[in-house]
């Protein structure tokens, strides 16, 4: 088994991995865009999606440890991220971590950029860890594999229209993530502009 990951494309697995762990951070691109361009990938037979899907939740629910810890120890860092979310917000997150907090550890999970302050929010009303890193981990896996199978999905049907037209559906899905980046880009820039005006 670990010398047919190697003989496929370790590299790619292994920049996968970073991606999620510590790229993913630091980019706009939002999460969602990268699966499904790994499902779309994984359509043409370059890479494994199993393998990526796997080294894409190694990446994930390292780094969501890590922000769960920072958060639960209070660190101050911490605090750069939780400002990006309205008091409006975190308050209803607070109450909801409270009452159901396996339920709202779960619906943070699928949604899109809140998804990256589901750990922060876990630890910093301290949420049991056992209880943040098995939810989470279930979250982590259904949101992988939809946006994967989505990617895989999306090829599946320029094929069935398109059939041999392969530099038109390449570029209509290049097209297609690019406006889907810029505009969930835009969405949240404007968002921390009204913020900072209304500050």
């Amino acid at each position: 088994m670990f010398s047919y990951i190697i003989s496929q494309s370790p590299i790619s697995y292994l920049g996968v991995f970073i991606w999620f762990l510590f790229l993913d951070q630091l980019t706009p691109i939002p999460e969602e865009v990268t699966l499904l361009s790994i499902g779309y990938i994984a359509e043409h037979h370059l890479i494994n999606p199993y393998f990526a899907g796997l080294a894409a939740f190694m990446g994930l629910t390292i780094i969501d440890s890590v922000f769960y810890w920072l958060a639960y120890s209070g660190n101050k860092l911490i605090n750069r991220f939780k400002n990006n979310i309205s008091e409006k917000l975190q308050e209803k997150y607070l109450k909801g971590l409270k009452e159901h907090n396996v339920r709202t550890i779960l619906l943070l999970s699928f949604i899109p950029k809140v998804r990256f302050f589901s750990p922060i929010f876990a630890g910093m009303f301290h949420v049991r860890w056992q209880t943040f890193f098995v939810v989470n981990g279930i979250g982590t896996i259904i949101f992988i594999i939809g946006y994967i199978a989505a990617g895989m999905l999306f090829n599946k049907s320029l094929e069935y229209l398109l059939k041999e037209v392969e530099l038109l559906r390449h570029s209509i899905f290049i097209v297609f993530m690019i406006l889907l980046t810029i505009g969930v880009f835009f969405k949240f820039t404007r968002k921390l502009i009204r913020k900072n005006k209304e500050v």
